[in-house]
């Protein structure tokens, strides 16, 4: 029997509610600015702004005698990566794959759907080895499994390493060798290596001999093209790459291979992560997200590592997400931190040096994500309307690129940038002043002159740019070349274009072609567009702060990074044990409600739960809540563990609240222990997203815990909530605050 995770609010509220929402958040899709020219040519713009995904405009060329099919004519790099040894730029977006020849500067499209997609698409990420000529990815099966493939970038040749492996849109588990020669991947419990060469040729040795040991994909790490770290329990092996085979056929003869000493406490590659200098003789490893420990690496030997460095790490600005660890050539790390603000929930960087203590350099506020150049030397980042570049040793701006917010970028060689921002693409020599135009990225708006396509610049008032059907690239135009004739150029006496309601609650609007002579007909130049559709349903969310605060950082960050609102229900025992954390939940702007001022279950027996306790307990946590954040708490309450009588909800209905008739547990609070006890189910939290997709019905509400204090998990439904926000999506659901429901 399946247990019961998803809960139904009251039907009479949900149809209320739903019928208060006429439009879905998918409906933020939108034509725009239609015109076309005297060989029936159109030109239009796309807006697509749908949470979880960027907000732009994608210009399209087609004909209207030729509706269902057009190019694409800008390409936005919601990720981009170098591939042939920086001869391609590959760029990926919600509608394909493109790929820019840097030799013949042209852009063209190897892969692309035929319309325009309804959903917010997440796109999943590539590990491109570093020379171009592979990358890995996981291609989903699942909501949150698939194959992990490894794929020849020129000719599009794929095998599968893993066909069970765990998706994530963070990372894919594997780890290139700095000469691509080697990668190493996780499966079921333990790690491998591959030679790309050789699975393609179909020679490799069999997987059994090409096992590295036990553990996951942060059990090892590179230091150099010859030398591998890996890390099982609280033993340090170094592997030589030329060993890899010789380790792999004989390892339960000679070990994983030459161990350089030990641990103090044993790695938990889970949760820990680990770093090491190219000289192999500095180990820097982060527990639990807090505690930083710094080693010296010796050349071999089972005695304890001397450690340099060991702190927890504590930064009063904000809650940390993750770490990032560049070396410099004098054995000292950088370390990037990603923090959330617990004054004001805004998403930062943190710079820090660690020698023998730690010095903080630099607070940035939303960054992009850190690149190190492939020597190592400098650090590449984004940050408000420019792109910068770092000496990694010094930490001092040795270049900087204004004038656009960058999306994507990716180093070419050590001295040179593809930069993708919200307008362009472009190749960045670094240190230049400026920088060289490959294409466009999105427009605010595309016309006809005559028979050229132009262009308005995405942010820029006055920037033009003409467009080169022969390459697919775009050139800029001096200030003023825009023909205000040609923009209302809406028919030619054969067709007119126009932008018109449409049944489809997918799309805000379509676009339609009408014929002018013969039989007046009027088509939706993507027939799909226009086909009726009904409204989506709908999911809340509840996140369950009862008495610890281990996965808040990771859940707000995703919150914030997907746009989705949700609300948050606070015990009183959270407030008074984190109350900053407390303060950091209010702050980020989400729905507060109350889970009363104790954990305790009000229904055991024993208790007697008259309608005076039930309000002075609401009361009080208000109270503890208000001192704490200085923010009121919503009038909306569960009580703890979901266990609740009738005559409890009409209590809390004297005091002014509603009740969040949730009905169940969260699965995510069985641990392995009550699950044996008790001889019930226990769910991985792949398996329970998996079942919140298939069951959830349209006024589900999903609870998440934000952490547990009384047993273990092997993993928690937080750590993949990213994972379930899509498979939502993609089980056709919108996603609200609980209040819409009650």
């Amino acid at each position: 029997m399946k247990p019961q995770l998803i809960c139904r609010a009251k039907k009479s509220l949900i149809v209320a509610a739903c019928l208060a929402t006429a439009v879905s958040a998918s409906a933020e899709i939108a034509f725009e600015n239609p015109t076309i020219n005297e060989q029936d040519e159109i030109v239009f713009t796309v807006r697509h702004d749908v949470p979880g995904s960027p907000a732009y405009r994608t210009v399209f060329l087609g004909n209207a005698a030729k509706t269902g099919e057009a190019d694409i004519i800008t390409c936005y790099p919601e990720q981009l990566d170098v591939l042939s040894g920086g001869a391609v730029v590959q760029l990926r977006n919600r509608y394909g794959t493109a790929r820019y020849s840097v030799t013949d500067a042209t852009l063209s499209w190897v892969q692309r759907g035929d319309s325009v997609p309804a959903e917010s698409i997440r796109l999943g990420p590539q590990a491109v080895s570093p020379d171009g000529k592979w990358l890995c990815y996981v291609r989903k099966t699942g909501v949150a499994t698939g194959e992990l493939i490894l794929k020849n970038a020129l000719t599009f040749a794929e095998v599968v390493l893993d066909d069970h492996a765990d998706f994530s849109f963070d990372s894919v588990p594997v780890r290139w060798s700095p000469d691509s020669a080697t990668v190493v991947y996780e499966k079921d419990g333990a790690v491998y290596f591959s030679e790309p060469k050789a699975a393609f040729q179909q020679v490799q040795m069999n997987e059994a001999f090409r096992k590295i040991g036990a553990g996951k994909i942060a059990s090892v790490c590179w230091a150099n093209a010859r030398t591998l770290i890996y890390i099982n329990h609280d033993v340090v092996y170094r592997v030589n790459t030329t060993e890899l085979y010789t380790r792999g056929m004989y390892a339960p003869l000679v070990g994983s291979g030459v161990v350089t000493g030990r641990l103090p406490v044993a790695f938990n590659p889970v949760e820990d992560r680990f770093s090491v200098n190219e000289r192999t003789d500095r180990l820097l490893v982060v527990q639990g997200n807090c505690m930083i420990s710094a080693y010296v690496l010796q050349s071999k030997g089972f005695a304890y590592l001397p450690a340099y460095y060991s702190k927890p790490f504590v930064d009063t600005r904000g809650s940390t997400i993750a770490f990032s660890v560049f070396w410099s050539q004098d054995n000292s790390a950088l370390l990037w931190v990603d923090l959330i603000g617990g004054e004001d929930g805004m998403r930062r960087s943190a710079v820090y040096r660690l020698t023998d203590d730690l010095r903080p350099l630099s607070l940035i506020d939303r960054p992009g994500k850190p690149l190190a150049s492939p020597d190592g030397k400098s650090l590449a980042f984004a940050a408000g309307e420019s792109l910068y570049v770092y000496n990694v040793a010094t930490w001092k701006a040795t270049a900087r690129l204004n004038g656009e917010k960058q999306v994507a970028y990716a180093w070419n060689g050590n001295d040179t940038l593809f930069a993708g921002g919200v307008s362009t693409v472009r190749s960045w020599r670094v240190g230049a002043k400026s920088a060289k135009l490959l294409f466009l990225s999105a427009a605010k708006t595309a016309f006809w002159d005559g028979m050229v396509v132009r262009a308005e610049d995405a942010v820029k008032d006055g920037v033009c740019y003409q467009y080169d059907r022969a390459q697919g690239g775009w050139r800029e135009l001096p200030a003023g070349k825009m023909t205000a004739a040609s923009r209302a150029a809406v028919q030619n006496g054969r067709y007119r274009v126009f932008v018109g309601s449409t049944a489809n609650l997918r799309y805000a609007d379509t676009l339609y072609v009408r014929t002018l002579s013969g039989g007046v007909e009027n088509k939706a130049f993507f027939p799909d567009t226009a086909v009726k559709t009904e409204g989506r349903k709908r999911v809340a969310l509840a996140f369950d702060a009862t008495d610890s605060a281990d996965g808040l950082t990771r859940i707000l960050s995703v919150l914030d990074e997907y746009g989705v609102g949700a609300t948050f229900f606070i015990n009183g025992e959270f407030v008074r044990r984190y109350p900053a954390e407390a303060k950091q939940i209010a702050v980020s702007g989400y729905e507060c409600a109350s889970m009363f001022f104790t954990a305790a279950d009000l229904t055991a027996k024993g208790f007697v739960m008259d309608g005076d306790f039930i309000r002075r307990g609401l009361a009080r946590n208000e109270d503890e809540f208000f001192a704490a954040t200085g923010k009121e708490l919503s009038l909306i309450w569960h009580a703890p563990h979901y266990k609740v009588t009738e005559a409890m909800k009409a209590a809390g209905a004297e005091s002014g609240y509603r009740y969040a008739d949730c009905g169940a547990l969260s699965l995510d609070t069985q641990t392995f222990e009550r699950a044996l006890a008790r001889k019930e189910q226990y769910l991985t939290a792949s398996e329970i997203i998996s079942y919140c997709a298939k069951a959830a019905q349209d006024g589900s509400v999903i609870p998440v815990v934000t952490g547990i204090t009384d047993g273990n998990r092997g993993d928690y439904l937080y750590d993949k909530l990213d994972l379930l926000i899509t498979a939502l999506w993609d089980a056709g659901f919108e996603i609200v605050p609980i209040r819409r429901f009650i």
